[in-house]
């Protein structure tokens, strides 16, 4: 009926009740091209400039080894915002933030301008498809983070051009609004400054605190680190009641055998999940980890393509599955993975340590879940969101509001990031022993 009446108009109420990616964008595709045929365009949608904008967010003052006294953080981030422009004045976002590989993954993004500037952005999966088709390498954080960012733009112009969000794009909502936790409302510094902290992070709304233990340990098996830490996890946990859900990332570096017997120390305080207990890459030592834990496992950030993802949960090998959707090729793969996942009944605690177009693609994602668990996102970014986007985020009881606008639900301040400084690379970190030896990561 829209295609013999170029004159209808689209209403959003009506648009997409199949669950099924391909028939949404075919009945999509269609719509749009009476879309066009109304306005009389001379022919249809198509890419016409890429745009990138890299710079530096500061993060607060760089925290140090305890111990050794060295920096285990940097003092900022460096986020990577890609921007596709259409010969129809919509315009779309993606986020490839990767810190110290974002110089990379930008000169990635602008070698692909042959691949993207003339293409009709509706064929959202198909262009990326053709991407990585091209590429003999088809994994890693570089490649991954590069697609994710068109992948995430495309989306954002499709919904765009029909006035709808992306969740309806992708089969439709499962909830209206996102759980979320804070990473970086749990501090090991001291027991006095964890209480602190998480006291403030409740009283900013958050319901869930995730902070990294261990690592100030000095050697491999660091007895009073472990006991330092559980101490830690024991007085939060007084601190602010049964209800908040506690949650413990230690980036994939210690052995197996101090992260189980972290895990069974810390059990009878109750945390969500113990995140990275060892490195990534072998998935034997990361079952059995997960065997003998009381604490469930989770892990993913440091996994990108589908083939990463579907080796542990073939194995079952951990509890949640965290993937990054600016790293791991973008909405379309982050729902392969999770179709999978899903099916081996695992839950989804997907991992956002990036800006705001990440977070606004993960809303727009974890809306259709079904094995969705929890988001993460830290406070204080979440809190900074205003100086780069408009948007409708809001923080409430623990779950932040599934924005309702079309594409992504946000619009770029895209005059004030272009003021923004890239003066700079990150500082590589320095976690050692107190022998010297490397012990992070």
């Amino acid at each position: 009926q829209t295609m013999s009446n170029p004159q209808t108009k689209i209403d959003r109420r009506d648009f997409l009740t199949s669950s099924a990616i391909g028939t949404a964008m075919a009945v999509f595709a269609a719509k749009v091209s009476a879309v066009e045929t109304a306005h009389e365009k001379p022919s249809g949608m198509k890419i016409t400039r890429i745009k990138t904008y890299m710079f530096n967010v500061a993060t607060g003052p760089v925290r140090l080894d305890p111990k050794t006294k060295q920096a285990i953080s940097s003092g900022f981030k460096t986020w990577l915002f890609l921007k596709l422009e259409t010969n129809a004045g919509l315009s779309g976002w993606g986020e490839g933030s990767g810190e110290w590989i974002s110089p990379i993954v930008r000169t990635a993004l602008h070698q692909w301008d042959e691949l993207l500037v003339g293409r009709d952005p509706l064929d959202v999966t198909a262009i990326c498809d053709d991407i990585t088709n091209r590429l003999p390498w088809k994994g890693g954080p570089i490649l991954g983070s590069a697609v994710a960012a068109v992948n995430m733009a495309l989306y954002d112009i499709a919904g765009k051009a029909l006035q709808v969000p992306v969740h309806r794009l992708l089969g439709g909502r499962q909830r209206d609004r996102i759980l979320i936790y804070d990473n970086g409302g749990l501090s090991f510094d001291s027991i006095d400054e964890a209480r602190k902290q998480a006291r403030a992070a409740v009283a900013a709304g958050a319901r869930g605190l995730k902070g990294n233990p261990l690592e100030g340990r000095t050697w491999a098996m660091d007895r009073r680190e472990l006991d330092h830490c559980v101490a830690v996890v024991k007085a939060v946990r007084e601190e602010v009641g049964p209800d908040i859900e506690l949650l413990l990332d230690t980036h994939g570096s210690p052995a197996p055998e101090l992260s189980i017997a972290f895990a069974r120390m810390v059990a009878p305080y109750r945390p969500l999940f113990l995140e990275e207990p060892c490195k990534v890459g072998f998935i034997e030592v990361l079952k059995e980890i997960s065997e003998k834990s009381p604490v469930p496992i989770a892990t993913g950030e440091k996994l990108f393509s589908y083939r990463d993802f579907k080796a542990v949960i073939d194995a079952r090998a951990c509890a949640f599955l965290q993937p990054d959707i600016s790293h791991s090729f973008g909405i379309d793969n982050f729902l392969h993975i999770s179709r999978l996942a899903d099916e081996a009944q695992m839950l989804m605690a997907p991992h956002n340590a990036s800006g705001p177009i990440h977070f606004a693609a993960l809303l727009q994602a974890d809306a259709v879940l079904r094995n969705f668990l929890i988001q993460e996102v830290s406070g204080n970014w979440f809190r900074r969101f205003d100086e780069f986007i408009d948007h409708d985020f809001r923080l409430k009881d623990g779950f932040v509001n599934l924005p309702d606008r079309p594409g992504l639900g946000i619009e770029v301040k895209e005059t004030d990031i272009a003021k923004l400084p890239y003066d700079k690379r990150m500082t590589y970190r320095q976690y050692r022993h107190a022998d010297g030896s490397w012990k992070g990561w």
